[in-house]
């Protein structure tokens, strides 16, 4: 439970490229918050009609995501 007393100093999000995947059928969590979230880190959004289990239901599209992640964040 300390790590979530720990101050960042520099979090990585702020200087760093980040990818969001947001399952547009997620009921667990709000859209307008995952939303949010990652438009506050300015990330590259893919949305895909899935629910809260997206890795499982659209695997190739998280796939997608990492690949493209790690090709273009060098």
């Amino acid at each position: 439970m300390s790590a979530f007393g720990t101050v960042l100093m520099h979090a990585a999000w702020r200087s760093k490229p980040s990818w969001a995947v947001i399952a547009t059928e997620d009921k667990a969590f709000d859209q307008a918050m995952l939303i949010h979230m990652a438009e506050r880190i300015n990330a590259r959004i893919t949305k895909v009609s899935a629910s809260h289990a997206v890795f499982m239901t659209q695997p190739m599209v998280v796939a997608d995501t990492i690949d493209r992640a790690a090709r273009e964040a060098g």
